[in-house]
């Protein structure tokens, strides 16, 4: 299990990401961080500060690279930020209450 993080463009794309991932059962749950302060040096050499949206959730490990193939898909242009950290220790029958809800992706 991993859990992925998505950092979309704004709060319309995360809205869409979040149905699409628990409509299609690939989340049991998500995590959704409002006004996250995204910090770096702008053109002028200052530092700049935006709010974002982050998204979150726990998927299968072997996963990821077909959700990152379906957002390209959807979101070709304007793919968001996609990434994930493992889980190295989870309890085992939350573990595989999550395994057995989320779908696999086709």
């Amino acid at each position: 299990m991993v859990k992925v993080f998505i950092i979309p463009e704004g709060k319309s794309q995360a809205d869409e990401i979040i149905e699409f991932l628990l409509r299609g059962k690939y989340l049991l749950t998500a995590m959704i961080i409002e006004n996250y302060i995204e910090a770096k040096i702008d053109v002028k050499n200052q530092t700049s500060r935006s709010k974002k949206t982050v998204v979150s959730g726990i998927i299968r490990s072997l996963q990821f690279n077909n959700l990152n193939d379906r957002l390209r898909e959807i979101y070709h242009s304007n793919m968001p930020i996609l990434y994930s950290i493992p889980i190295i220790q989870m309890d085992p029958i939350q573990s595989d209450a999550i395994a057995d809800y989320i779908t696999v992706f086709e």
